[in-house]
């Protein structure tokens, strides 16, 4: 059975193979506007935990948030993945070492002034090696509201760590299309030049085999990636998403419309 941990309000909590702490990127709630959360995982060296899409084992992160009236939470912006295989025919998708997952919270435009805002997370996740162990957190918040934006120097170079590795948005001159073979999908990419080295995170489960080698081929004005198809996979697609990261480590939001293969000239 998972431990209970209680923080108090941004502590960091010692948690199993982790420690794990609730932060934030401004040091006042302003009404009205938005608060970038952060959870924030230091993971003992050889555990991981996961991804949106894990991969063929594992699960992601849950958050539950406790919020005071009128503030809303978005969804968890997860930063590009690591991919993990541990054998030949399994492979998964997580963090090592440290990631902090970010968490836009909206405050209420009826916040009041001078109040303080108690912000209560709880948080279920696995942490893996060998073998995966299921924990959670509750973890605590304050911050004053104000009319006043204040920013935190203590977590300023976290925050900006973790959004440099953000999948960015698909650059407009950009194109992406995908077609469906019998055994596999084949990503192209049209950037306009060359593109060398990259990688594709499907974000849905099985479509595409987790542990099977990429192949690309490199085009004047972009890059071929085919994707083995999963055995789990039981009717077409009409897009396949994903994050593609390309040289450099920067890493792009993909939705490339599917074709089927003999539909193409």
């Amino acid at each position: 059975m998972a431990a209970n941990h209680l923080a108090l309000a941004g502590e960091m909590v010692s948690a199993k193979h982790a420690r794990v702490e609730l932060v934030s990127r401004q040091q006042t709630a302003v009404p009205g506007t938005d608060l970038m959360l952060g959870v924030h995982f230091i993971l003992e060296k050889g555990w991981h935990i996961y991804w949106i899409n894990p991969g063929d084992s594992g699960q992601p992160p849950v958050f539950k948030w406790q919020l005071p009236a009128g503030f809303t939470a978005g969804e968890i912006e997860w930063p590009r993945p690591e991919r993990m295989q541990s054998s030949p025919t399994l492979a998964d998708y997580g963090y090592h070492d440290d990631v902090l997952l970010l968490v836009p919270v909206k405050a209420a435009p009826s916040a009041e002034k001078g109040k303080a805002a108690e912000i209560i997370l709880d948080a279920k996740w696995l942490v893996c090696r060998e073998i995966c162990i299921p924990d959670h957190a509750q973890l605590h918040l304050t911050l004053p509201v104000s009319l006043d934006v204040q920013t935190n120097a203590a977590t300023a170079e976290l925050f900006a760590r973790a959004e440099k590795v953000l999948p960015r948005p698909w650059p407009k001159s950009w194109k992406a299309s995908a077609a469906a073979h019998k055994d596999e999908f084949v990503l192209t990419i049209r950037a306009g030049k060359p593109l060398g080295k990259a990688e594709f995170f499907p974000i849905e489960p099985n479509q595409v085999d987790n542990a099977a080698a990429q192949k690309l081929q490199t085009v004047p004005k972009g890059l071929r990636i085919a994707l083995k198809k999963s055995d789990l996979l039981l009717k077409p697609i009409s897009n396949l998403r994903g994050v593609l990261v390309v040289a450099g480590g920067v890493a792009y939001q993909v939705d490339a419309p599917v074709t089927e293969a003999r539909a193409v000239q």
